[in-house]
């Protein structure tokens, strides 16, 4: 499959919004431009099939590429449609990938540096929530 194609897939399926602050597509957060085919032979073949179908329907990834962006939801609904499982699967890995995105979660407004070796910010503990435990007798004999 080529780039073209998996980055047409990609943004079809993830297109972004301008909402505030607005979300990126697919291909602005990197989905489809992966050191590694993103979607080739990854986790399984069940994604293959749905990304398949979708040229299928389409009448070949070209005519995917060049189609609007009107064609290419109706291509990919079709698919949805006739094949549950797989599509299920193409979009099980497209959402993983998105949402690891830094600039995702930026936009989101999560964190993204690492919990470690700084950890999370904690309130300071309260002593007085441990005293009726330290009150209580023995539970074991």
């Amino acid at each position: 499959m080529t780039p073209a194609f998996l980055s047409a897939v990609v943004d079809t399926l993830l297109p972004g919004d301008q909402g505030v602050p607005p979300l990126p597509t697919g291909t602005a957060a990197g989905v489809a431009a992966r050191p590694e085919p993103l979607l080739s032979h990854r986790d399984g073949a069940e994604h293959d099939v749905a990304l398949r179908a979708i040229a299928r329907a389409a009448g070949g990834e070209d005519s995917f590429v060049r189609a609007d962006a009107a064609g290419r939801i109706a291509c990919v609904r079709l698919v949805e449609a006739e094949m549950r499982e797989p599509f299920r699967a193409l979009v099980a890995l497209v959402l993983q990938d998105y949402y690891e995105a830094e600039s995702v979660l930026v936009a989101m407004g999560w964190r993204v540096e690492p919990p470690q070796p700084a950890g999370h910010p904690l309130p300071a503990f309260d002593e007085a929530l441990l005293e009726p435990v330290k009150r209580r007798d023995r539970m074991w004999r």
